[in-house]
């Protein structure tokens, strides 16, 4: 469990719990009580669910005491470095308790909490490790039913940790029947779930899809204010278009949401692989072999997310300088300006870098320049070799070393040329090519492979250097 909740100590916290003492809380939900303990018997701290003892009172009280022990055993058997682990389960006068491994992460949603989209390597990055977490699930016969930004963990190296199986349901003959009951959070809900029909695997991959579009956007693909109106949109209407509502993401993209999100699980993806296979497509994702022989999947590592704007302060940025950068910033590029200024005041060291890098991410010619020449204005003053200088500037650090036989300044200018479509991973692509191509023509001709769309792809190689006479 993450370790997102208050852990002060309370007059009401018990000591101990079996073997384990008792820390402080770690969060409440509807069905009990996260704690936060110690396990002197090997020096560890550990988190411990418990159930509410009022859902065990009356004639309900059996039911959900078998979905908790339920809750176990499909966890249990859910053992994979994208799962929250699960240790023990006991019971105590009368209580039952799950001891799972403490996780020291904070949940998705905080970083949702602004509704606004993140990176497009960093949110592939995240939703393939959830992917990869119920591919294992689903393997071993358990459905999630709750997947949310809530109940998944972003650790400080980047690791995602899908927790809470609180409501998972073994796929087997014999499961415990609930029949009327509808399990799930509304936004995240699959349209069966909704008509309280069964629920598989599909229903998770459907929340994922959900997930992956919310981080995409910074919104979810049904807005429907309240169940009602929300629950009439899942069952009739079509989703949202993700590239409309951030026209960076490539177009490609919109076809993957759609199929994950379709209204009859047998026209949804049919397995976490092949979700994955999906955005590999789209040259999100690459496939590379490992030292046994065997493939793995290569994504962009995941970094922090989010800036908050008062750290960006304390590094001794003007506020006002950057309320002004994100508002001329926000009229071209749209909310996600917010996170592109505040992550990139974190890299560089004078305002004039800072636009330089901004403008990398501006699609669009004249609107670049329109930015550039606003912000002459804001900073006060003419920012001087701010497209020719990169050779001997810190960003000239960005592709480092000479590669091949190119000058620097020929890698930096294919970079800068590169982010415009793939973003932070061009730096990557331009010092893979630059080992293979013998002028910039080819050079420019092998990035352009990695360029989804062929329009796009068109409007990159316009840039390619001209043959010198």
């Amino acid at each position: 469990m993450n370790d997102g909740g208050d852990t002060n100590i309370s007059a009401t916290l018990p000591p101990h719990i079996g073997r384990y003492r008792v820390i402080g809380v770690l969060g409440r939900g509807a069905m009990g009580v996260v704690y936060r303990a110690h396990d002197a018997a090997i020096d560890r701290e550990v988190a411990i669910k418990t159930i509410h003892r009022r859902l065990l009172r009356g004639e309900e009280g059996a039911e959900w005491l078998e979905r908790f022990r339920r809750e176990v055993r499909a966890a249990g058997r859910c053992l994979h470095p994208n799962i929250v682990t699960v240790f023990e389960y006991g019971e105590e006068t009368g209580a039952p308790y799950i001891v799972m491994e403490y996780v020291q992460g904070r949940e998705l949603r905080g970083y949702l909490k602004d509704r606004q989209p993140l990176p497009l390597t960093n949110a592939v990055a995240i939703i393939i490790q959830v992917l990869q977490a119920l591919g294992q699930a689903h393997s071993a016969g358990v459905v999630h039913r709750d997947i949310k930004p809530a109940n998944i963990i972003l650790l400080a190296d980047g690791q995602v940790k899908v927790t809470d199986f609180g409501i998972a349901r073994l796929e087997t003959g014999n499961s415990m029947t609930q029949c009327g009951m509808t399990v799930g959070t509304p936004g995240y809900m699959a349209p069966e779930q909704f008509q309280g029909r069964e629920a598989d695997r599909r229903a998770d991959l459907y929340a994922a899809g959900v997930v992956l579009f919310e981080l995409l956007t910074g919104t979810r693909p049904f807005t429907g204010r309240g169940a009602s109106e929300l629950m009439y949109q899942v069952l009739n209407e079509p989703p949202l278009v993700a590239t409309r509502l951030n026209p960076l993401l490539p177009s490609e993209l919109d076809a993957v949401l759609n199929k994950a999100l379709a209204k009859t699980p047998d026209t949804r993806f049919q397995s976490a692989a092949e979700f994955i296979t999906a955005l590999e497509n789209t040259r999100l994702v690459e496939r590379e072999a490992a030292a046994d022989g065997s493939t793995v999947l290569r994504v962009a590592s995941v970094e922090a997310p989010q800036v908050p704007a008062e750290a960006a302060h304390s590094h001794g940025w003007d506020p006002t300088l950057l309320a002004q950068t994100e508002r001329l910033l926000t009229e071209i590029l749209g909310p996600m300006a917010r996170v592109l200024v505040r992550r990139t005041a974190q890299q560089v060291g004078s305002p004039a870098e800072l636009v330089q890098q901004l403008a990398a991410s501006i699609p669009g010619e004249q609107e670049r320049l329109l930015f550039q020449r606003r912000m002459r204005a804001v900073i006060g003053g003419t920012i001087t070799g701010m497209m020719t200088h990169t050779a001997s500037s810190k960003m000239g650090s960005q592709v480092s070393g000479s590669l091949g036989s190119f000058d620097q300044s020929v890698l930096e200018t294919a970079r800068r040329d590169l982010a415009v479509y793939l973003g932070p991973i061009a730096k990557v692509l331009v010092k893979q090519a630059a080992t293979k191509a013998h002028n910039p023509q080819e050079l420019y001709q092998q990035l352009a492979t990695h360029i989804p769309t062929s329009a796009d792809r068109q409007a990159f190689l316009k840039h390619t250097p001209a043959i010198a006479d």
